[in-house]
C-alpha cells in the first residue's frame, strides 16, 4: 500500500514510518525540513518529500497517488490552531476511499470514572486544549478516518516530553519530579507498540469512522516507573511530587506551559484506556512490558551518548 506520513520527523511520525516500511508498504515521508530525518530514519526505502503542511497546494501534491495517510502533525500548544488547517488540507487531498489515521490523546477526557475508559466515553475535558483536540478527532471520524488514542509514549527515538526528561534525570542520578499523586495507577506505552497500533487499521475497511484505544502494557505508578529507571541506571530512586501550585507557576513562563497547566487535573486522577476494541477489530495488543521497555530505553540512551553514536546522528 502507498502510504504518506505527515509530521514524519516527529516522534510518532518517525516510528510510524519505520513500522510501515518493515510491514512492506511504500512510504512517503512528508516533512518541513528533510535534514530533521538525517541519521534518525532507520529505513532507506523511504521517499522523503519537503513541504509545508499549511500549504494546501503542497499537501495536495504530496498526497497524490497515496492510498492512505497517517497524519502525525501536531503543533505545540502555542500554535495549536494550525492543527485545523493541517488536518483540513490533508483530508481534502486524500482521494475518495483512501484511509486516514490520526493519533489521539487521552486528555480529550475529563476526570476518569471507575475502571478503564471505553472509546465512546464522553469527551468532556475541562481544558481548552482538550476540547479542541476532541473536535479535531471528531472531524476525522466524521470523514471516515480512524483515530487511535494512546497514552504518553517512551522508548528509543523519544527525545522530548516529560518521560524523556524523567529518563535523562534518573540516569544522571538527579531527583525527578512528577506531577500529581506518585502512587496512582497510570500507563505509558512503548514507542513500537504505539506505532503498531497506529498502522493497524490499514487495510481494514471496518475501521473507517471508528476510534480505538491502545493502552500501555499494564498500569504502573509513577513511583514504580521511576524506580525501574533508577534501578537499571544503578542509582537509588530520588523522586518528588510536583504540586499543582508549581505547575501553575511554570504555566506563567510561556504559552506551552499554560497549556500544560490547563491539563493538570489529569495528574490527580487515573485515566486508563480500555483496548478491547483494538484487540477484537484490529488484532492489536501491547507486547512490551514496562520492565522490558525501560531496559531497552536505558540501553538506547546510553548507546547514543557514545562518540560513534553521536557521529552517526550528526
Amino acid at each position: 500500500m502507498r502510504v504518506t506520513v505527515t509530521g514524519a520527523s516527529g516522534t510518532i511520525g518517525l516510528a510510524a514510518v519505520n513500522m510501515l516500511v518493515r510491514a512492506g508498504h511504500q512510504v512517503r515521508a512528508f516533512v518541513r525540513r528533510p535534514q530533521a530525518l538525517a541519521g534518525r530514519c532507520r529505513e532507506d526505502r523511504v521517499e522523503v518529500v519537503e513541504g509545508d503542511v499549511l500549504d494546501r497546494t503542497a499537501v495536495a501534491e504530496m498526497i497524490s497517488g497515496s492510498e492512505a495517510v497517517v497524519h502525525c502533525v501536531d503543533f505545540p500548544t502555542g500554535e495549536f490552531a494550525h492543527n485545523w488547517d493541517a488536518l483540513r488540507h490533508t483530508l481534502e487531498a486524500l482521494r475518495p476511499g483512501g484511509s486516514f489515521i490520526y493519533p489521539g490523546v487521552p486528555w480529550v477526557y475529563g476526570v476518569g470514572g471507575k475502571g478503564r475508559l471505553q472509546p465512546e466515553h464522553p469527551k468532556n475535558s475541562s481544558s481548552r486544549l482538550g476540547v479542541v483536540r476532541a473536535e479535531l478527532e471528531r472531524a476525522v471520524t466524521a470523514e471516515g478516518g480512524t483515530v487511535v488514542r494512546f497514552p504518553e509514549v517512551y522508548g528509543p527515538g523519544v527525545l522530548k516530553g516529560p518521560l524523556h526528561t524523567l529518563f535523562e534525570r534518573a540516569m544522571a542520578g538527579k531527583t525527578v519530579r512528577f506531577p500529581g499523586d506518585l502512587d496512582r495507577p497510570v500507563e505509558f506505552i512503548y514507542i513500537d507498540d504505539a506505532a503498531r497500533a497506529l498502522v493497524a487499521p490499514l487495510g481494514r475497511p471496518h475501521a473507517r469512522g471508528r476510534d480505538y484505544h491502545a493502552p500501555g502494557f499494564a498500569p504502573i505508578t509513577p513511583r514504580d516507573f521511576a524506580a525501574l529507571i533508577f534501578k537499571l541506571a544503578g542509582g537509588e530512586p530520588r523522586i518528588r511530587w510536583l504540586s499543582r501550585r508549581w505547575l501553575r507557576i511554570l504555566g506563567r513562563l510561556g504559552r506551552d506551559g499554560r497549556g500544560r497547566s490547563e491539563l493538570s487535573y489529569l495528574d490527580e486522577c487515573a485515566i486508563l484506556l480500555d483496548g478491547l476494541r483494538a484487540r477484537r477489530e484490529l488484532g492489536w495488543r501491547p507486547e512490551i512490558d514496562n520492565a522490558e521497555g525501560v531496559r531497552r530505553t536505558v540501553r538506547w540512551l546510553r548507546n547514543r551518548r557514545t562518540p560513534s553514536a553521536a557521529a552517526q546522528e550528526g
